[in-house]
C-alpha cells in the first residue's frame, strides 16, 4: 500500500466506472497511464474485467429500460459477458447490487455479491460472500457504508448494516451490525477494536465535493418615509394646476398684495411641501417678510 490518495469529485455517482478506472491505475499501475499500463489493465487484468462487466451490465439495464428496442443488443451482450465472467473467473456480482464508485477487487476468484448495497471506496479480496441469509426466513441483504475493507474469505449475510470505515478481517463471518470504524474478526464476527483507521489499507478514496451553499437572500430595503415617497413621486398634476390658478388669482393687482401673498405662501406650503423643502425654505418663515421674499422670488414675484 503506501500513501492515501484522496480524489474529490462533485458527483461521482454519474460515472462510477470512471472512478474505478482511476483507482486501478493509481494502485495497480502506480498512477502511470502509458500504452503498456493501459494494455495490461484492459486486456489482462481479470480483477478489473469483473468490475467492468458489472458496471456495463448496470448501464445497459438502465438504457434498455429507457429504449426497449435500441438497448436490446447491448443488453444481450452484457448478459453474455456476465455469464462468461462467472464461468471463467468464478466471480459473480449481481447487477441488482448498488455499489458506489471506487470499487476494487484485489483478487476476484470466488467473489459473490448479491443484491446488496455497498458504499464508496470498497475493497474486496478473494472468496468474499455478501448476500442473503436464508436461514430462519431472513431474506434481507447487507448494507455496507463507505470506505469498508473486507479481507479474504469473509462472509457477510443477512439484513445487517456495516458502518463507514469498518474493517472485516480475513475469515470473519458477520451476521450482525458493525459500528463505524470498527475492526471485526472471528466466527462469529466480533468487534476487537474501535476507531480503527483503515485508510492505509484502502489506499485510494473518492470524496464528494461539498454542495455549494445557497447565497443568503439580500435584505429588502426598509420602506422609505412617507415624506421621501412623496418627494420621489412629485406633486399631483391636478393639484399643481389648481395651485397655479389660485396663485394667479391671489396675485391680482387690485387686492392687498402683502396679505394675498401670505395666503399664497401658506397655500403653496400645503400643496408644494416637497418643492419648498427642496428649495430649503423654512416653513416658520413663510409668515415673515424674509420668507415672503424667498417664496415670491422662487415664484417669479417680489415682496
Amino acid at each position: 500500500m503506501g500513501e492515501v490518495h484522496d480524489r474529490v469529485d462533485e458527483d461521482p455517482d454519474v460515472r462510477p466506472f470512471r472512478t474505478d478506472v482511476d483507482k486501478y491505475y493509481t494502485i495497480v499501475s502506480e498512477g502511470r497511464r502509458g500504452p503498456s499500463q493501459r494494455l495490461r489493465l484492459w486486456m489482462w487484468n481479470a480483477d478489473f474485467r469483473v468490475v467492468a462487466s458489472y458496471r456495463f451490465d448496470r448501464a445497459t439495464r438502465q438504457y434498455h429500460a429507457e429504449h426497449r428496442i435500441k438497448g436490446l443488443p447491448a443488453r444481450v451482450f452484457a448478459a453474455f459477458w456476465h455469464r462468461r465472467v462467472m464461468n471463467i473467473h468464478h466471480a459473480d456480482i449481481d447487477p441488482r447490487a448498488q455499489i458506489g464508485p471506487g470499487l476494487l477487487l484485489m483478487h476476484h476468484t470466488g467473489v459473490f455479491i448479491g443484491p446488496a448495497v455497498i458504499g464508496d471506496n470498497c475493497v474486496l479480496h478473494h472468496n468474499v460472500t455478501i448476500g442473503q441469509r436464508v436461514a430462519s426466513g431472513n431474506q434481507g441483504v447487507p448494507r455496507l457504508g463507505n470506505d469498508v475493507w473486507i479481507g479474504p474469505g469473509a462472509t457477510i449475510t443477512g439484513d445487517v448494516t456495516i458502518g463507514d470505515g469498518a474493517t472485516i478481517s480475513a475469515g470473519s463471518v458477520v451476521s450482525r451490525d458493525v459500528p463505524a470504524r470498527a475492526l471485526v474478526a472471528g466466527n462469529p464476527g466480533r468487534v476487537i477494536a474501535s476507531d480503527y483507521d483503515n485508510s492505509a489499507m484502502l489506499n485510494y478514496r473518492v470524496r464528494r465535493a461539498p454542495a455549494p451553499t445557497a447565497a443568503a437572500p439580500e435584505p429588502e430595503p426598509a420602506p422609505a418615509p412617507a415624506a421621501e415617497q412623496a418627494q420621489a413621486q412629485g406633486p399631483d398634476p391636478a393639484h399643481v394646476d389648481r395651485a397655479l390658478a389660485e396663485y394667479a388669482r391671489l396675485r391680482d393687482p387690485s387686492g392687498d398684495r402683502h396679505l394675498e401673498a401670505v395666503k399664497a405662501a401658506i397655500f403653496l406650503e400645503d400643496v408644494f411641501h416637497v418643492v419648498l423643502r427642496e428649495e430649503q425654505i423654512d416653513p416658520d418663515l413663510l409668515g415673515t417678510a424674509e420668507g415672503m421674499r424667498a417664496v415670491l422670488a422662487r415664484a417669479g414675484g417680489s415682496a
